[in-house]
């Protein structure tokens, strides 16, 4: 009975892996019939894909060319721009009393040093600003004629200079060189003019 038992465990062993591999046989055969039905849409997703890369290869190139044209063209703007000199140059005699006026960049006197934009404006030997065109004048300064006005190279910003007045400190950024420049001389201007028209007995007292 041992001697049978073994010898039926032999046949019934090979019997399953005999079915087991025409089970394998038969899937992988359905299964490469299945695929073999998609080859004709393979092939024709493959010559799709090959257009798709050379479309995105040329619209990428294209966008390339469009993107250095538009950079030149900002930067010969840019280099050609300029501001009108009538906004630029000053005037310590205007009618209005208006000596130089537009828009400056204040830096916050708080702890996060803020930069803000506001429309400066250097009259009746003051300078002041507004947030908006109908609000209050804010005076910065009250008297030019107790400040200084120096150039600011060290800072993280470009075209900035400090006004200096005894109590206190206004730092402000112009939108060009030429502009700081404009400012500067004239809130010197103003301050010179300033001394000219007023008594020396205004100092002594």
């Amino acid at each position: 009975q041992i001697n049978v038992l073994q010898a039926k465990k032999k046949f019934e062993i090979l019997d399953a892996m005999l079915s087991f591999m025409h089970a394998q046989f038969t899937f992988f055969q359905q299964g490469y019939s299945l695929l073999h039905e998609l080859d004709p849409y393979m092939k024709k997703l493959a010559t799709e894909l090959d257009q798709l890369v050379i479309d995105s290869a040329v619209e990428k190139r294209e966008m390339e060319h469009k993107h250095a044209l538009i950079q030149q063209r900002c930067l010969s703007f840019f280099q050609d721009f300029s501001y009108d000199d009538s906004k630029v140059e000053f005037n310590v005699d205007a009618p209005n009393g208006v000596v130089m006026e537009g828009y400056l960049f204040k830096r916050a006197s708080n702890a996060f040093k803020t930069w803000n934009r506001r429309w400066f404006s250097i009259q009746n030997s003051q300078l002041v600003y507004q947030k908006k065109l109908k609000d209050v004048l804010t005076v910065v300064v009250e008297d030019l004629r107790l400040c200084t006005v120096k150039p600011c190279e060290d800072i993280e910003r470009r075209f900035c200079f400090e006004v200096v007045s005894p109590t206190k400190s206004c730092m402000l950024q112009a939108d060009s060189e030429k502009l700081r420049q404009a400012w500067i001389q004239a809130v010197q201007a103003s301050i010179a003019s300033a001394y000219r028209e007023s008594p020396d007995s205004y100092y002594i007292e």
